[in-house]
């Protein structure tokens, strides 16, 4: 073979190998296509520049999910750093549950966001634990758009773009298990974008869920699948996500939170991070803390669920983990419950666990916490009993 041959060749290898690394490494992103009242959003190659776009901070929106009024997206204001255990306050600064709700007409939506930590909580990826994903409002129910995953402290995501111009409201979910520093959401220049015109809600108040690694969504794939704010979405209600991985305990330094909180109703799913002696020794104060600060307001008492390793392990009441521990505790749940109701507290109820992921043993991602088939599942059992109580039709 030639020199001159070989040298056309080699050429030619890296002209198609330089081809293939830009087709792989082209940015995809999002098209949005409107028809007959629905709007289906596809694939679509784009050359657009992030740097383009103009950033509005996302604290000029409407923040939802948030019962206080401190800048910030911290789930408990700051005096609670001296009031609730030192654990339980680090992770009152991951956002949970937290959205920016927003009216853009532009045909781009990107976010620019910056976290607290950068650390991953070993069962969740990497958009559940740091990253957003977006909704927007169709035919009055919010309709899943793209997600935005983190690569870094610092973050800058193309969500959407090719849409029409027409005026349109979103909601962004913020990081289940990381804080966010700042949040910017960027838009096309010469566009708008403000506060949502309307409030949704059907709901006056919010509800608020105090819990444990399932309640904050924990192995959840992105933040909008978190059980409470399935919740949220079908019942047209803010919901406040106190939900603290491995530190929900049925404490009164929370239940100061709880009461500070103008709420439709409290759930209460604690059962997972407490033993049976602390449900015994918890639970009645904070219920005894709610009827005093908050006499009117429903409070809902959840069991828990088996774990699925739990139904093959032979251990006793004593054992952590296993069916019989599980049984231990929430017999003790509802001993709580029935002693309030012979109390004369009024607005007490309660709900099993026995189906609330699912009786196919296929509603957790690691044997413990739900999967988003199994926060769907105990969505829509919280639904049926949320609607019962607040008589909602």
């Amino acid at each position: 073979m030639s020199l001159k041959t070989t040298r056309i060749l080699l050429i030619l290898s890296l002209a198609t190998n330089l081809a293939i690394v830009l087709f792989f490494s082209r940015r995809i992103y999002y098209r949005a296509k409107y028809s007959k009242g629905i709007v289906t959003f596809e694939q679509k190659d784009t050359k657009e520049s992030l740097d383009d776009l103009k950033y509005t901070n996302g604290l000029t929106f409407k923040v939802t999910g948030k019962y206080h009024n401190e800048p910030g997206y911290n789930r408990l204001p700051k005096k609670f750093e001296n009031i609730v255990r030192p654990e339980l306050w680090d992770i009152s600064k991951n956002s949970s549950g937290i959205g920016i709700r927003f009216r853009t007409n532009s045909p781009t939506i990107a976010a620019k966001w910056t976290l607290i930590n950068n650390s991953y909580y070993a069962v969740m990826n990497k958009i559940s634990n740091g990253g957003v994903d977006l909704y927007c409002r169709v035919n009055d129910k919010w309709q899943y758009v793209s997600s935005g995953m983190p690569t870094g402290f610092t973050n800058q995501v193309l969500l959407i773009t090719d849409m029409d111009t027409t005026y349109k409201e979103f909601l962004l979910n913020l990081p289940i298990a990381d804080g966010i520093d700042y949040m910017k959401i960027g838009i096309r220049d010469k566009y708008s974008i403000t506060p949502p015109h309307v409030n949704t809600n059907k709901i006056n108040k919010p509800i608020v869920f105090y819990g444990t690694s399932i309640t904050q969504g924990g192995a959840i794939t992105r933040p909008g699948m978190i059980y409470p704010s399935i919740v949220s979405r079908n019942l047209d209600a803010e919901v406040i996500n106190l939900g603290f991985k491995g530190n929900g305990r049925y404490e009164q330094s929370v239940g100061q939170a709880l009461c500070e909180i103008d709420a439709s109703m409290y759930v209460i799913d604690c059962i997972a991070n407490s033993t049976p002696d602390t449900i015994r020794n918890n639970a009645p104060k904070l219920i005894e803390q709610l009827r005093k600060e908050k006499p009117t307001v429903p409070v809902l008492l959840v069991e828990g669920y088996v774990r699925e390793y739990a139904w093959f392990k032979n251990t006793d009441e004593s054992t952590p983990g296993g069916i019989r521990y599980l049984r231990a505790q929430n017999k003790e749940l509802k001993q709580v419950y029935e002693n309030a109701l012979k109390a004369g507290f009024t607005n007490i109820y309660y709900m099993s666990g026995d189906s609330l992921i699912g009786t196919d043993h296929e509603g957790t991602a690691d044997g413990t916490h739900p999967s988003d088939v199994g926060a769907s599942r105990i969505a829509e059992q919280m639904e049926v009993k949320i609607k019962e109580i607040l008589k909602l039709k």
